[in-house]
């Protein structure tokens, strides 16, 4: 159903989509040939981190396309989607943290594997860019330019710190339902005692930092795109 609306609809997002699936494609085709040439699963995980990365680009876009009707009734559908968005967004930056994993796996180069993970994470993280801009587009339609980035900066600031208690501590975007007592406390924990805690601050700001710059690059291709278009005839 949002496949079809967005091909009759939306052909520009429909585009954005269609090469987000082909790269996903050339993932998976790429993890295929890894596995029946070496006859292992290794970094099969990498297929279950690269479909949680879809889930934020999903929530975007039907946050965007709801919220985009501007009736006040349209907003209260789009708000959940905004929360799932909010919960779900660190996992897809987070994919990037799996080029750790990059070590000699028996009889397959390591150049195939380094470029194995260079194209899962490639994926993943503009998987969350694009969610990105789609999610600031509607809060700026909704209250502003400038509380479009005060909301995107938070963002990227709180997804730093979320994919840190992702890769290290281990906590994931369901235990917000399924463990929030736990996860609550380990937060707070680490708030409470920063510098003993210090790596889980740096980690998530240079990591913020590195998003922010690839946002700002992603940003300004947008938008220098749009001013290389040719002025309406008088």
């Amino acid at each position: 159903m949002l496949v079809h609306h967005l091909l009759t609809h939306h052909r520009r997002q429909a585009a954005v989509v269609a090469s987000l699936a082909f790269a996903t494609a050339v993932c998976l085709a790429q993890l295929a040939v890894r596995a029946v040439y070496a006859r292992s699963a290794v970094h099969f995980g990498l297929v279950w981190n690269l479909f949680l990365a879809w889930l934020p680009m999903l929530g975007a876009l039907a946050a965007y396309n709801v919220g985009q009707r501007g009736r006040w009734r349209k907003w209260l559908l789009a708000l959940p989607c905004l929360v799932f968005w909010l919960l779900f967004f660190p996992n897809a930056p987070y994919i990037l943290t799996d080029i750790l994993h990059l070590q000699p796996q028996g009889n397959v180069p390591l150049w195939y594997d380094l470029i194995l993970l260079i194209t899962f994470a490639w994926t993943g993280a503009f998987l969350g860019l694009i969610s990105l801009y789609l999610m600031q587009s509607l809060v700026q339609r909704a209250i502003g330019a400038q509380a479009g980035w005060v909301f995107t900066l938070a963002v990227l600031a709180l997804s730093g710190f979320g994919v840190y208690l992702g890769r290290f501590p281990r906590w994931n975007s369901w235990d917000v339902l399924l463990n929030p007592s736990g996860l609550l406390f380990d937060i707070a924990s680490r708030v409470r005692h920063p510098l003993a805690n210090a790596s889980t601050f740096v980690f998530s700001a240079l990591f913020a930092l590195c998003l922010a710059a690839m946002y700002f690059m992603l940003v300004a291709i947008i938008e220098f795109r749009q001013e290389d278009r040719p002025a309406p005839a008088d």
